[in-house]
């Protein structure tokens, strides 16, 4: 009767031993402050909590009070397992970190060049000199509001915001003529006026680390691209404001880096 008692203890030790390591495995999902970080820990903290009870992984979240910091993050290239941003850093990550793009938001992404509806301005051009508030690059809308005047002759006073909600309050305050934010979230604000619409890019995609193992990123994958089908995944993506995930690779971002020629540390 000892042995077999000592037999089933040791039986547990080894399967504690097993299941700590697994149950000890978390990693960090970075998402860029494009939104004040309360809207953002509120809308990518249910991401997060759905990846981790889908796939068994400890997900969490990691967001910044500022775009400047996440930048260096980004830059030094520590501490973010998965990530979820724009075109031009994931296909840097890819590049210079051997990140792998696992899928993406549905869809293309533009930016929206905006002034209220009692300036209402026609041609860009006519906002050189003027005060214009966007995110700092390498931000997408920062970059963006670059590649709108290139000429370093003919440029707006340019206003840098913390996030895209920053942005339009100076607008509606009257601090800046105008504001160049991503296009869902200028759809929020009806009762402003579209000057012009940037060139579409692919949607915001989801990227891991060399680090992560590959049997988590493949989880993390299926996860996201059926999210669509389950009440759980549903309520996610209702929060994120889009209609689901879809299949991407690393050709797909391919080249966006590119626009980050000329920005600081990149």
């Amino acid at each position: 009767m000892r042995l077999k008692l000592d037999a089933r203890a040791l039986v547990a030790l080894l399967w504690l031993a097993l299941a700590a390591p697994l149950q000890a495995a978390s990693y960090k999902l970075a998402v860029p402050p494009f939104l004040p970080q309360g809207e953002m820990k509120a809308q990518y903290s249910k991401l997060a909590e759905y990846l981790s009870t889908s796939t068994g992984a400890q997900i969490e979240l990691l967001t910044s009070t500022s775009y400047a910091s996440y930048s260096e993050s980004v830059r030094k290239g520590a501490g973010h397992d998965f990530v979820f941003d724009s075109a031009p850093l994931i296909d840097y990550r890819v590049q210079r970190q051997n990140y792998t793009v696992l899928t993406k938001v549905v869809g293309v992404i533009s930016q929206s060049l905006l002034t209220r509806a009692d300036n209402p301005i026609l041609d860009p051009q006519e906002l050189v000199g003027k005060p214009v508030a966007t995110i700092a690059s390498p931000n997408l809308s920062g970059l963006t509001l670059f590649q709108m005047f290139s000429n370093p002759m003919r440029q707006p006073d340019f206003r840098y915001a913390d996030n895209a909600r920053d942005a339009v309050d100076m607008l509606l305050k009257g601090r800046v003529e105008a504001a160049l934010i991503p296009t869902p979230i200028a759809i929020g604000y009806p009762s402003l006026n579209v000057v012009t619409t940037s060139k579409q890019l692919p949607h915001l995609a989801i990227a891991a680390a060399p680090t992560v193992p590959e049997d988590i990123r493949e989880r993390i994958r299926t996860a996201l691209l059926n999210a669509s089908r389950t009440p759980e995944g549903r309520a996610v993506l209702d929060m994120l404001n889009t209609q689901g995930f879809e299949a991407a690779t690393n050709a797909t971002y391919r080249g966006y880096a590119d626009l980050l020629k000329g920005t600081y540390g990149y």
